[in-house]
């Protein structure tokens, strides 16, 4: 199967499994990916999937890293640097010596220089994996802090413990004083030409900006290929690659520091697609995960069911043993504070979660070793895989015993509502411009709607209620002479279409476009006409014809669409309720817009834009009075802040969608 494609329905699973994660949250990202990624392998074309280790770290493991490495806080690396050498480092080199010996000792069947390599397989922590599965019972920001510059870190010593070892398996040979220059060489090596290529990146890239080219399609493409760049002249030169990244990564934090609030827009567009990016590489590493253990596991079973049992066995052990001496060395060698200490060195310990390094790592062993097949190789890969399930699987059952309930937040759906009422109420406020300020609060109103979006059937029940409202206002009016009959036919002929054209339907919204294109090219006699009306919205288009079309025959279509308009309004005043709100809101707004462009030919954009204005800046006065006062979290007013933001930049952007 074509290569494209073949990440294209990866990308697929990605998004499917974010949004079964959303609508079932007690079950955590990471196993909806697994899942879905081994019923991928059913498909004929993957059913052999091997995974290159040396794409899989180029192509995501080096952005992910450099993403993480970009958003690390260098003060809080500072202020807990002990503590990370610790982890990453010392914590590293035990867990491999002394798990090594252990695992060999038990099961003999892994010759030790092996054991050794399982063990620094498994040892590299992916934080992004823990935050995933404690998102039902998040940690304090401390702890994620500390478990992701450990992450940051730990990948590299893992990554040279285990190429030391698969060196002696593979040479038979093994030199201690040889091998901890090579460590120092890798390790250290890998942060200097890291920080240096990310300096001189950082400096293009503040020249580039001092020259006025920071567009955003210049600026963020040079740092997309960044990582790229950084990890393949590390690998190049013999040096970690991980680390070169992480410290480029670190580099570029140093720039958007320096950028502060100048070229915000580079900004904003680079902080949306690194979200972007690391969302969709993150969710394939664990789509990569699924798609190869049903391999794994089959070749595993070829030889016999016991084989199969003892590995995952051997896996068990091996993921008991390193929590062991996780918490062990957490609770005696970490400064985590003097209080809730055993409680912590759990925390940390659940914090342990395997991912990407250790899937990467996995697939990197060699399937032919000295000119024959390396017959251990799926048995080890099996293993990782069932240490890497386990450090998901075992947070979700132990960590709501462990994590302190967090106290009960103000809910950020609740102050968006109230935020965007704040904007609604400054608009009815508002007298001179009352055209204007109704479109605000309608388009405000639409935002309401798409966050509690009501059931399709109640909507259609209420707008056929309405109808027959506006119905009977007419033919009273006709049967007490205030209009007659043909102005009550054409406009019930007016309400019929609006009933049509508010179920918009694709092929309605094109029967409409058509149908105006042939009225309004027979009403004026021109092509133009007809062309505008077929490239105009339907529901703009409609009140404009309609309106002509009584002025063609001496009519006033305006009171008359006064009376059925205020009957409506009467009726959901009085029929609105918990239940049908947001239906009710949909209905009224279809019939404020039909309102304002049957009564109005045009609006002023400049008037608009004022009164969006004074709407973004009430939203924005109401939250920062409700945080002056206490009553909203700091979390959740910069979420309400971003979101004025974020609207205003759409607006700006779409000023035309207002008044077309």
């Amino acid at each position: 199967m074509n290569q494209v494609v073949i990440f294209g329905i990866m990308l697929a699973i990605v998004i499917l499994g974010n949004i079964l994660a959303r609508h079932v949250p007690k079950i955590p990202l990471p196993f909806f990916l697994i899942g879905l990624g081994a019923a991928l392998a059913v498909m004929p074309s993957l059913r052999n999937f091997t995974l290159d280790p040396s794409v899989f770290s180029f192509a995501i493991i080096a952005p992910l890293l450099f993403n993480e490495g970009q958003n690390a806080s260098r003060i809080q690396i500072g202020r807990s640097l002990t503590n990370i050498v610790s982890l990453a480092v010392g914590l590293v080199l035990v867990s491999v010596i002394i798990l090594g010996f252990g695992v060999h000792a038990l099961f003999p069947i892994i010759p030790l220089s092996l054991a050794f390599a399982l063990i620094a397989i498994v040892t590299p922590t992916d934080a992004s994996a823990v935050s995933a599965v404690a998102q039902t019972n998040p940690l304090s920001d401390s702890q994620m802090q500390l478990l992701s510059n450990e992450s940051l870190f730990n990948d590299a010593a893992g990554i040279v413990a285990f190429d030391l070892a698969l060196t002696a398996y593979v040479s038979g040979q093994f030199s201690p004083t040889d091998a901890l220059l090579d460590f120092l060489f890798v390790f250290f090596g890998g942060i200097l030409v890291g920080a240096v290529l990310g300096m001189l990146i950082v400096n293009l890239r503040a020249w580039l900006i001092h020259i006025g080219d920071d567009e955003p399609l210049i600026m963020v493409g040079i740092q997309v290929l960044t990582p790229l760049l950084v990890y393949f002249l590390a690998e190049e030169l013999g040096l970690s690659g991980i680390l070169a990244v992480v410290a480029s990564g670190i580099a570029q934090g140093v720039e958007r520091d320096r950028l502060r609030l100048t070229s915000a827009r580079m900004q904003i567009v680079s902080a949306n697609v690194w979200e972007m990016v690391a969302a969709i590489l993150s969710g394939l590493v664990f789509v990569l995960l699924g798609l190869s253990l049903p391999n794994v596991i089959v070749s595993a079973l070829r030889g016999q069911a016991g084989l199969f049992s003892l590995l995952v066995g051997i896996g068990i052990f091996i993921y008991a043993a390193k929590s062991l001496v996780r918490l062990l060395w957490s609770r005696t060698l970490l400064r985590t504070g003097k209080k809730h200490r055993w409680r912590n060195a759990v925390i940390m310990m659940l914090g342990g979660a395997n991912g990407t390094i250790t899937l990467s790592l996995a697939f990197s062993m060699p399937q032919i070793v000295n000119g024959h097949s390396f017959p251990l190789r799926q048995g080890l890969i099996l293993i990782a895989a069932t240490v890497i399930l386990l450090s998901l699987i075992v947070p979700v059952l132990v960590l709501p015993f462990c994590v302190p309930k967090q106290p009960k937040r103000n809910r950020q759906y609740v102050w968006l509502r109230r935020m965007l009422s704040a904007g609604i109420d400054a608009m009815r406020d508002e007298s001179v411009h009352h055209s204007e300020a109704q479109i605000v609060a309608d388009a405000l109103s639409q935002e309401m709607i798409l966050n509690d979006k009501p059931s399709r059937r109640m909507q259609r029940d209420i707008f056929d209620t309405t109808i027959k409202v506006e119905k009977r206002t007419i033919e009273a009016l006709r049967v007490n002479g205030t209009i007659t009959h043909d102005e009550a036919h054409y406009y019930n002929r007016f309400i019929d279409l609006n009933d049509f054209t508010a179920d918009q339907r694709t092929w309605k919204n094109l029967f409409l476009r058509l149908r105006f294109t042939f009225n309004m090219g027979r009403m004026y006699k021109g092509l133009d006409e007809a062309q505008n009306a077929f490239l105009t919205t339907p529901l703009n288009l409609e009140p404009i014809f309609w309106k002509r079309q009584f002025t063609e025959h001496g009519e006033d279509l305006l009171p008359i669409e006064q009376a059925g308009y205020d009957a409506v309004m009467k009726y959901l005043a009085s029929a609105e309720n918990s239940q049908n709100r947001s239906a009710i809101n949909i209905v009224r707004r279809f019939y404020r817009d039909r309102h304002r462009r049957v009564h109005t030919d045009s609006f002023d954009g400049d008037v608009l834009y004022a009164m969006f204005l004074k709407a973004f800046h009430a939203e924005f006065e109401f939250i920062q009075g409700a945080f002056a006062e206490g009553k909203l979290n700091r979390e959740i007013m910069q979420r309400l802040q971003t979101r004025i933001t974020f609207d205003e930049i759409t607006y700006l952007q779409n000023q035309n969608s207002f008044i077309a």
